[in-house]
């Protein structure tokens, strides 16, 4: 210790401080109505405890003050004045301490006297230890709506078995902020009996975050607002006593350190519609789960500043869809159609979860982190694609692999994965739909002479061009890609329009058409086909439908351009080049 107390001294013997003692002038307290006149001024005062105008001087210059009169004149009469604001005037006291001269005791109970209307009291930053002199105060301003108390350091503070020596009965709002007062305090000071109307209570900026033994019970039934901010609280634990509230609707917890919003036992907060989490410590969207049932009717949330904003790529549309009765998040209005949007897309991030999902447990672990997943079901209906696994679960349907013997689970790929970005392509070839007028036979005919299709099943990213398409589909049956063509089968279908004579037959000569095609009637027509006659009926023309067919020109435009969704049906068919001779 004896080293402790003497490091820092330097031994030699010229040594001295680098602050002159006489550098700086102490602060001297000075009373509240002191403080009044120095930034006020008063004109009820002699003109000798006046003293005379002050000289203002700019860089060296003497300069006058033009038409201040006026304003220090209205300033002057306090009894007109509504603002009040003596922040950081070294006020300890009400009067003036009995060293003063008697004469300007007497002026300050004589202002005092007349009654003073003010409506806001700004007294933060000052030497206030005694709340009573508080008290003393406020009891000239009857009509004082609004009282900031921060940063001053109160020792005395009424007990809970003290009776209030003053009154606040018009008091709406008190802030007390940075006042270092405990919980211990804050439950005795701040009751119904004291403020009977106090509606907006500032705690910010205290160490509130070791409750006692017996919880904060705050007695303030017409208590609108309570500001917690930066009060180091974790959890919302410490906070269960104020659910009885009945009359809080605006909770305030920014910059608290807050992990989480889940509590043991749950709490509900069941008035409360404005809630603010700026700057906490709530790292992922799953932790707003607890919201709605802790803050059943929240209407406005603050969420900016925080780490769940950067957790996922749309962190606004994922919060309005978790939380159904918000209306306003982070000082924007939600209107309807964002709501539905953001539902929407709520339900498309959860249904690749649901499609991943093998088990009962792994189900219902996904809807316990999606609360709204059934809300959101029973509003939008549930997606196709879940409905399609459910109904293969039931069938035990299975897709075949390309060799034919080994039946597997078609895979299942989630949202923003590698396996997302990939199409699956059905392959078949057909020899009816191919040109073989070729004289020769050819490999690639003769290994399909037997059978009309074989299909091949691969899975291709969707920025494949089709010129890589094309060169991967001639390695698969062997064929140039020159002479390949593919036909993309859609699941749209367009209609066959009523058939025409002048449609079965494409000569323009009359004589071959009266020996080609003749007319029976207006509801039928008589065509030649190879020595053979057939009857076409126009009515069963008009009900005829044929699937829609695109074919996949070659180009360096990826197949997505082309194709929608995950699976896609291509016909291969092949080309006789001898027709471009």
């Amino acid at each position: 210790m004896a080293d402790m107390a003497k490091r820092g001294r330097s031994k030699a013997p010229t040594a001295a401080s680098f602050i002159r003692p006489d550098s700086k002038r102490i602060d001297i307290p000075q009373s509240f109505l002191s403080a009044v006149r120095e930034k006020y001024g008063s004109g009820d005062m002699p003109q000798d405890v006046k003293g005379g105008p002050s000289i203002i001087v700019i860089s060296g210059k003497e300069v006058d003050e033009v038409g201040f009169d006026a304003i220090s004149t209205k300033l002057s009469a306090w009894s007109d004045l509504t603002i009040v604001s003596l922040d950081g005037l070294r006020i300890d006291s009400l009067y003036h301490k009995p060293s003063h001269s008697k004469q300007v005791h007497e002026a300050d109970i004589r202002v005092l006297s007349s009654g003073l209307k003010w409506k806001e009291l700004d007294l933060s930053r000052n030497l206030f230890d005694d709340w009573h002199e508080i008290t003393n105060i406020c009891s000239f301003t009857k009509e004082l709506r609004v009282l900031n108390l921060n940063g001053n350091r109160f020792k005395n503070i009424p007990t809970e078995h003290d009776e209030p020596s003053g009154t606040f009965e018009q008091l709406t709002a008190l802030s007390l902020a940075k006042t270092a007062v405990k919980w211990d305090n804050i439950r005795t000071l701040c009751t119904q009996q004291r403020f009977p109307n106090l509606q907006s209570l500032s705690l910010a900026f205290n160490p509130l975050y070791k409750p006692p033994k017996h919880l904060l019970s705050l007695d303030l039934p017409t208590l609108t607002t309570l500001d917690l901010t930066s009060c180091d609280f974790c959890t919302l634990q410490p906070l269960s006593s104020l659910t009885h509230l009945p009359a809080l609707s605006t909770l305030i917890l920014r910059s608290n350190p807050l992990t989480t919003l889940t509590t043991r036992p749950p709490i509900v907060f069941p008035h409360l519609k404005t809630l603010d989490l700026t700057s906490t410590h709530l790292t992922s969207l799953s932790c707003l789960n607890p919201i709605p049932t802790t803050f059943p009717i929240v209407s406005s949330l603050k969420t900016t500043r925080t780490p769940l904003t950067t957790s996922h790529p749309s962190p606004r549309l994922i919060t309005i869809a978790r939380l159904p009765s918000l209306t306003i998040l982070n000082n924007t209005p939600i209107p309807p159609h964002e709501r539905q949007n953001s539902e929407i897309y709520y339900l498309s991030t959860i249904t690749p979860l649901f499609l991943a999902t093998k088990t009962d447990e792994e189900e219902k672990t996904v809807v316990e982190e999606h609360p709204q997943w059934g809300h959101l079901r029973e509003k939008y209906g549930e997606p196709e694609s879940i409905t399609q696994k459910r109904h293969a679960q039931t069938s035990s349907s299975q897709i075949t692999s390309s060799n034919g013997n080994e039946n597997k689970e078609k895979p299942i790929y989630p949202s923003l994965s590698l396996g997302a970005n990939l199409i699956t392509f059905t392959f078949y070839y057909s020899l009816s739909r191919s040109s073989s007028d070729s004289p020769t036979s050819s490999p690639s005919q003769e290994q399909f002479k037997n059978t009309e299709r074989q299909q091949h099943i691969r899975e291709i990213p969707k920025q494949t061009n089709i010129y890589r398409l094309k060169s991967l589909v001639g390695r698969i049956y062997s064929i140039p890609c020159m002479e390949i063509r593919l036909v993309l089968e859609t699941d749209e279908w367009d209609p066959v329009p009523a058939a025409k004579p002048e449609d079965d037959d494409w000569s323009c000569s009359e004589d071959e058409w009266s020996e080609d095609a003749g007319v029976k009637s207006d509801d039928s027509t008589e065509v030649k086909e190879g020595g053979k006659k057939r009857k076409r009926d126009k009515e069963k023309d008009k009900n005829l439908w044929v699937r829609r067919e695109i074919e996949l020109v070659d180009s360096t435009r990826p197949v997505a351009f082309w194709v929608e969704g995950r699976e896609a049906r291509v016909r291969v068919e092949r080309r006789d080049l001898r027709m471009f001779d």
